[in-house]
């Protein structure tokens, strides 16, 4: 399979950063890689904090000023992922295309 396939799948498809390991960049596929763990982890941290504080608040309003910031943090945390996740696919195409090309000329 060609490397401008299968790396962009890869990294969408499978983890990105990933593509990025396959078109030999290994450097920058690290720091997505490490950036997409990151996120994982302050996802998984806040999520821990926002089932407790609902645990511990039974009868609280349902839009409470806390609550809005709580869902603010996560649409950040996913939007950073979003925007992580499209750069390596687009990312990992452009690359795997231009080397493609490049070895043909």
């Amino acid at each position: 399979m060609k490397k401008y396939i299968l790396a962009p799948l890869c990294s969408a498809l499978i983890i990105p950063g990933l593509g990025q390991v396959i078109n030999q960049e290994l450097k920058k596929g690290a720091l997505l890689l490490g950036a997409v763990f990151l996120l994982l982890v302050l996802s998984i941290v806040h999520l821990f904090f926002t089932v407790e504080s609902l645990l511990s608040q039974p009868g609280s309003a349902p839009l409470s000023l806390s609550r809005l910031l709580e869902r603010i943090e996560l649409l950040l945390i996913l939007g950073a992922f979003a925007g992580i996740w499209v750069y390596s696919v687009a990312d990992a195409f452009l690359k795997g295309w231009s080397w493609e090309h490049r070895e043909k000329a």
